[in-house]
């Protein structure tokens, strides 16, 4: 299975059209050389999209996700890692999911230093590829999700981190996307330290 494929494995198409959503908002940000949380992107996103229902429903703690789709999409254009804007509030710095794999202050100077002006911001024929190659999942209503991952949970919590609590709406919307129970786990947390 080559990486893309493995990527195609895990993302959703809500994970592509939140990203469509947020790279416009990266090129600006990179222009101004600015950072956001994780919050202040989906704040701004909503903002910037009121019209698009996905956009509205969004959550900053799921944002991880949205960026890697985000990061398939500069990867493959060579350009520099624009998530390398979205910051967590508290540390001041990157996620977990981007440090253990990237030096953020080498990634932002990469990022001011490139000409954005060359860029388009069309992400649209991104989204149309990637809409083929997402496997259609069955999806499951929010109570139901709940309720799965609730049961997931109790007979897996002596194996999860802590952490993973502070997860719950990711996992939700996950199962909800149409993932297994232990897939959404599993992706929740993969950033949890």
């Amino acid at each position: 299975m080559g990486i893309a494929e493995g990527f195609y494995a895990n993302v959703t198409l809500t994970d592509v059209l939140l990203a469509s959503a947020y790279y416009p908002i990266l090129v600006d940000l990179a222009k101004h050389k600015h950072r956001l949380t994780y919050g202040e992107l989906v704040e701004r996103a909503k903002a910037e999209y009121p019209e698009r229902p996905v956009v509205q429903k969004a959550i900053a703690v799921s944002t991880g996700r949205r960026l890697d789709v985000v990061r398939m999409f500069t990867s493959e254009r060579g350009l520099p890692d624009l998530t390398s804007l979205v910051i967590n509030k508290g540390s001041g710095e990157c996620g977990s999911g981007f440090t253990r794999h990237f030096d953020p202050v080498a990634a932002r100077e990469r990022v001011f230093e490139f000409d954005w002006s060359t860029v388009s911001l069309d992400f649209a024929c991104f989204v149309k590829s990637t809409e083929v190659a997402v496997q259609p999942r069955k999806r499951v209503k929010e109570p139901r999700a709940r309720e799965l991952m609730a049961i997931f949970y109790q007979q897996h919590k002596a194996t999860l981190p802590p952490a993973v609590r502070d997860r719950r709406e990711v996992i939700v919307e996950l199962i909800m996307e149409g993932f297994a129970e232990h897939e959404a786990f599993a992706l929740a947390i993969r950033d949890v330290g």
